[in-house]
């Protein structure tokens, strides 16, 4: 949706094609098979993981994505399929404009009639539903709390920091996610 808009911009131009992925995720990302762009991984090349990029973005000024503010675990697209119910609810109350143009996606094609939904099997206008909001609200904050009580082998420096461990997230896009 987005590689051949980009390939086409460039055209024959050459093109160093910066790369944000980090050096703890497990994934290759972007790589053009146009001989004039070239993609390189800064973060990757420097060994530097989630942690690393928050200093960053905090030391140079910029701070985090304000996406990050209201639980965003992502960056991209306001309607990413692979975030999570929970960040449809948020973007919901957050942005209802956005969720409505989001659910104006969810029609029925043109050639076999099947219906395409953000969320797997069920639709943005199910989950709008307000008990269908809370519940989701309401296995996120148990899960969240599970989370908190499990027991992870962390480092000294991260114990003694007191850094929340991130637990693994399944990834996304290659085009939107950092």
């Amino acid at each position: 949706m987005k590689l051949k808009p980009f390939e086409n911009y460039i055209g024959d131009d050459f093109c160093i094609n910066y790369v944000g992925i980090r050096a703890d995720e497990d994934r290759v990302g972007y790589i053009s098979h146009k001989p004039n762009i070239r993609a390189v991984f800064p973060f990757r090349e420097d060994g530097i993981a989630y942690e690393g990029v928050q200093r960053i973005l905090e030391e140079s000024g910029l701070g985090m994505p304000p996406y990050t503010e209201w639980g965003r675990t992502r960056s991209g697209c306001f309607f990413c399929f692979y975030q999570q119910k929970i960040e449809w609810v948020r973007l919901k109350k957050r942005y209802p404009d956005l969720y409505e143009e989001a659910k104006s996606y969810e029609k029925p094609n043109h050639i076999n009639g099947n219906v395409f939904y953000w969320c797997g099997n069920e639709s943005l206008t199910e989950l709008e539903k307000p008990e269908r909001m809370a519940l989701i609200e309401s296995n996120w904050n148990k899960s969240q709390e599970r989370l908190g009580k499990q027991q992870f082998n962390l480092s000294l420096a991260q114990t003694l920091g007191g850094l929340k461990v991130e637990p693994q997230r399944r990834e996304g896009c290659l085009i939107c996610q950092l």
